[in-house]
């Protein structure tokens, strides 16, 4: 709340000296309205957010955005889509953030989100700020603007901003389901809405990174949930002018419309929706490709989400020596549900005489716990209500909020066991069918096979792998490209680490790329 009143006295000041500059205009019609409203207000500039801008280039943005597309299509449901989001959880991982897998069922569809947290220093606030893209796509084309564009800067975020401590927690968030109307988004916000999440404000990057000509690449729509701007609007307008030399970027306010803001929206949160000013030629076909994009402007509309997500969440710069990273957490490697585990760490630091600590239990986070002596040993406790292997790690801070990294993690395997299925093998264009896991535990390397036998010229075999398929969660195994025609018999085999295989058969008739009759 304080942030919004912040913001909109800040915009207050920006729009008396838009209408002070309309009256001169008036006095003198050479003057250009576009120049007034670009004119950037250079003062203030915070040191710590001009480098994280000047860190936001072409080499890191590519990088992921290559890594996203290289899965191809990635229909929500699907393998490929499946494993786009493994990519993104690892690569959180990779970064020493604390990260989760939303798993969501709904119309008909199952996949799941991905969640990365920075958490914020200030004890006092339970505000979260987020910025999210989704990694789904149509079926027929690899969505590098539509939406790994937005992706991209979401792990650039992650990345550049784990290195700065901020006052208030940051969720970095990866959706699945949006092109099947924002499933997972929608998912994600009734989650939130029942944890009671104070959500301040949401950046959703959407559709970034197309612009043909010098004019579209200097402009950026951002859609808000009414036409009238609101304060997050005006805030991230604030800092395209406050950063304008580094940004280059002139806002477009456009009003509201769909995306996965909206779930947001409709639950009361503020958000909104950066996108591309030119509309992508090539929307929902074959040429949405990295070929199609423009990186430069991808990269200036990334920065400009990303600076405006760091000043949100009011970055603290601080020139004091932050605790050492905690020793990894000692405690049990195995337990049951429903009991309470004692886990026991320390850290030392070289000016604090106080120190708190965060705990990641592997599905939820701590409240910061203290104050603490440096080299003081200290103990908590921890129960999980559902069967999973789940990943422990501690941080520290100081009394003036410096941060250290996250420790070495600690996994304990809370009861249960993984039971593999295969449910209904289904035609169309190819085979498909879903691998089940009704277990109480993860099933790990998931191999599975689908063999076709008869006239088969082409795809007599397609093979693939789920590195991890959680309880309850069904990913669909299908093939590649067929060719051939006439009665064929089908097998899907599958195989996970520790399990027998499984296999289920079918028939059916192949006739050109398609499977009909499948029973």
């Amino acid at each position: 709340m304080r942030k919004k009143y912040v913001c909109l006295f800040i915009s207050t000041i920006f729009i008396i000296t838009i209408m002070s500059e309309a009256v001169a205009y008036q006095q003198n019609p050479n003057t250009s309205m576009d120049s007034l409203l670009q004119e950037p207000m250079r003062h203030n500039k915070n040191d710590d957010i001009l480098t994280i801008i000047s860190n936001i280039n072409e080499p890191i943005y590519f990088s992921y955005l290559e890594n996203i597309t290289a899965f191809g299509p990635r229909v929500t449901g699907t393998t490929s889509c499946y494993n786009a989001g493994t990519y993104l959880y690892e690569e959180f991982q990779s970064m020493g953030l604390a990260v989760r897998y939303q798993n969501w069922n709904n119309g008909g569809y199952q996949d799941r989100n991905i969640e990365a947290t920075l958490p914020g220093v200030d004890e006092t606030s339970d505000e979260l700020y987020l910025i999210f893209g989704h990694f789904d796509t149509v079926a027929n084309c690899e969505g590098a603007d539509d939406d790994a564009s937005g992706v991209a800067a979401v792990l650039t975020a992650a990345y550049l901003l784990r290195q700065y401590t901020f006052n208030h927690t940051i969720r970095f968030v990866a959706f699945s389901g949006e092109e099947q109307w924002m499933l997972g988004s929608y998912t994600y916000v009734e989650e939130a809405v029942q944890n009671g999440d104070n959500i301040a404000a949401v950046l959703n990057d959407d559709m970034i990174g197309y612009a043909l000509t010098q004019d579209q690449g200097s402009k950026i729509k951002v859609y808000d949930r009414t036409t009238t701007p609101r304060w997050v609007t005006n805030c991230t307008i604030n800092i395209s002018q406050q950063y304008a030399d580094e940004i280059g970027l002139l806002v477009i306010p456009s009003g509201p419309t769909a995306s996965d803001q909206l779930p947001f929206w409709d639950a009361g949160f503020e958000g909104i929706f950066y996108h591309e000013f030119k509309f992508n030629d090539y929307y929902h076909e074959p040429g949405d490709t990295i070929a199609h994009m423009n990186l430069t402007y991808a990269v200036k509309c990334s920065r400009l989400s990303i600076a405006t997500l760091a000043a949100l969440a009011e970055i603290v710069s601080s020139s004091n020596t932050p605790p050492e990273t905690p020793d990894t957490p000692t405690g049990p490697a195995q337990g049951d549900i429903g009991i309470e585990y004692s886990f026991t760490t320390q850290t030392t630091d070289q000016d604090s005489t106080e120190i708190f600590y965060l705990w990641f239990w592997g599905n939820q986070m701590s409240e910061w716990m203290g104050p603490y002596e440096p080299g003081e040993s200290i103990s908590t406790v921890h129960s999980w209500d559902y069967p999973g292997t789940y990943e422990i790690k501690v941080m520290a801070k100081d009394s003036e909020d410096a941060t250290s990294d996250w420790s070495e993690s600690l996994m304990i395997q809370i009861a249960g066991a993984p039971l593999l299925g295969i449910g209904d093998i289904t035609g169309g264009f190819g085979v498909h069918a879903g691998i089940t896991n009704t277990g109480t535990g993860d099933a790990i390397n998931v191999q599975w096979t689908i063999t076709l036998s008869g006239l088969v010229l082409l795809g007599k075999q397609t093979e693939g792998t789920f590195p991890k398929i959680i309880p309850g969660f069904t990913p669909t195994a299908q093939t590649s490209l067929l060719i051939g025609l006439g009665p064929v018999s089908i097998t899907v085999r599958a195989v996970a680490d520790g399990l027998n295989p499984i296999e289920k058969h079918a028939t059916g008739f192949l006739l050109g790329p398609f499977v009909i009759r499948v029973k």
